[in-house]
């Protein structure tokens, strides 16, 4: 019977070992320097669920594309009518600690409601409503434009409901006028998944051609296949805001 040989067991672990190693600082080295890289685009993207869906779509799209690097820093649930922790301070938080060339944001499907405002309780589409609305876009503006990232402010698109529809049209005008404002582009995305009508439909050719479902059973939110035609619709105007100087 032979003694067991640990000697040349403890050698390969650590010769593994060192390799892990070695592996770990060229990816981090690699890493870093794509970061540093100023030929490769930052986006990053706030906002809500439909904007983490954006997030992913974009991710996917551009997934073999070294032109672009895609920064997820949504919060699903967020709503301009509640707390600044969930629409603000993401915001806020990477501008004061990271960098990136384009923000892509999206709001307002949670946003169908009364809020409370310097202690008084405003009424949704009421002119106070508005105004306090408008005002909580406008600092997500001021604070992207003041770490002078190009904005694509994303549209809220149409959706089964009629009533839903309604309330999204008068959210985007609000976010329509003051994206201009600030220089930005405001998206429309309200007939990125319809019929010839410009009417809501469920089902639809995906990037392929294949028809396929594109929007969730809510009536609300897309599907993989469906985030990633919209994230096609933003991808096209990253070469516009960029010859532009926007």
């Amino acid at each position: 019977m032979h003694d067991f040989d640990w000697s040349r067991v403890l050698g390969r672990s650590v010769r593994w070992v060192g390799l892990l190693a070695v592996f770990a600082i060229v990816w981090g080295s690699t890493a870093a320097l794509a970061d540093d890289d100023p030929s490769v685009r930052r986006v990053v993207v706030f906002g809500d669920s439909q904007a983490q869906g954006v997030a992913g779509g974009l991710q996917r799209v551009l997934i073999d594309d070294p032109r672009y690097k895609v920064i997820n820093r949504t919060h699903p649930g967020a709503a301009l009518v509640h707390s600044e922790n969930e629409w603000l301070v993401p915001v806020q938080s990477f501008v004061d600690k990271d960098k990136a060339d384009v923000a892509v944001v999206m709001f307002g499907a949670n946003d169908r409601l009364d809020m409370r405002e310097d202690g008084k309780y405003l009424h949704f589409r009421t002119d106070e409503w508005r105004a306090a609305y408008t005002k909580r876009a406008d600092r997500i503006l001021t604070a992207l434009t003041g770490a002078h990232l190009k904005i694509i402010w994303c549209g809220n698109p149409i959706a089964r409901s009629p009533t839903y529809s309604a309330d999204m049209t008068y959210i985007n005008d609000i976010f329509s006028e003051e994206v201009s404002h600030f220089g930005g582009q405001f998206l429309p995305l309200w007939t990125v998944v319809a019929n010839n009508q410009g009417q809501f439909i469920a089902y639809g050719p995906d990037r392929s051609g294949v028809t396929e479902r594109l929007r969730n059973d809510d009536g609300i939110h897309f599907t993989a296949a469906g985030y990633e035609l919209v994230a096609e619709r933003v991808i096209s105007v990253l070469p516009q805001l960029q010859a532009n100087g926007r």
